[in-house]
């Protein structure tokens, strides 16, 4: 007897039992708040930690594209560079992603350091690209696109604070 006729339904029930993480999303001003102490750690400017959210996410800690997932815009190979936590669900929690990105790109940094190839729009192609990709085109960033975002544009020519950080709410008298 043909059992065809099952295959759909078992493919909905066995996704009935898989759940998508909730993500929470932050306001602009919790990521401004929560990427200070790593800026601070790892001695990153926070203006540009911000402008690098706002490109890769728009601030959307749902993003994805392709791989890469969340704040951040981390795929799993950049994620298990840094990270012994698992990716899955990991990479969907904003202030995991924040971490996990901010210590992915200050490994960049420190890549591009011990092979003196280190300027801002290298560690930019690192990040966007991978340091795989561009160890393989020498650190160029020349070599790669920047990609079709105003952000990038201005942080690839070298304006490091293309995107004004939150001001705190006024507080109003009573």
């Amino acid at each position: 007897m043909n059992r065809l006729w099952l295959l759909p339904l078992v493919l909905v029930l066995g996704a009935c039992g898989r759940r998508e993480p909730e993500i929470v999303q932050p306001t602009r001003l919790e990521v401004w708040a929560a990427l200070q102490a790593h800026a601070k750690r790892y001695r990153i400017e926070p203006e540009f930690i911000y402008a690098l959210v706002a490109a890769e996410s728009n601030f959307d800690a749902a993003a994805r594209n392709g791989e890469a997932r969340g704040l951040m815009q981390i795929k799993p190979a950049a994620w298990r560079t840094v990270s012994r936590e698992p990716y899955e669900p990991r990479v969907w929690e904003w202030r995991e992603n924040l971490r996990v990105g901010v210590e992915y790109l200050a490994w960049c940094r420190h890549t591009l350091h011990q092979r003196n190839k280190f300027s801002y729009p290298a560690l930019l192609a690192s990040f966007h690209y991978g340091l795989d990709r561009m160890e393989g085109l020498d650190f160029d960033p020349h070599r790669v696109a920047v990609p079709d975002n105003d952000i990038y544009r201005q942080l690839w020519r070298g304006n490091l604070r293309p995107v004004p950080p939150p001001s705190r709410p006024a507080r109003v008298a009573p």
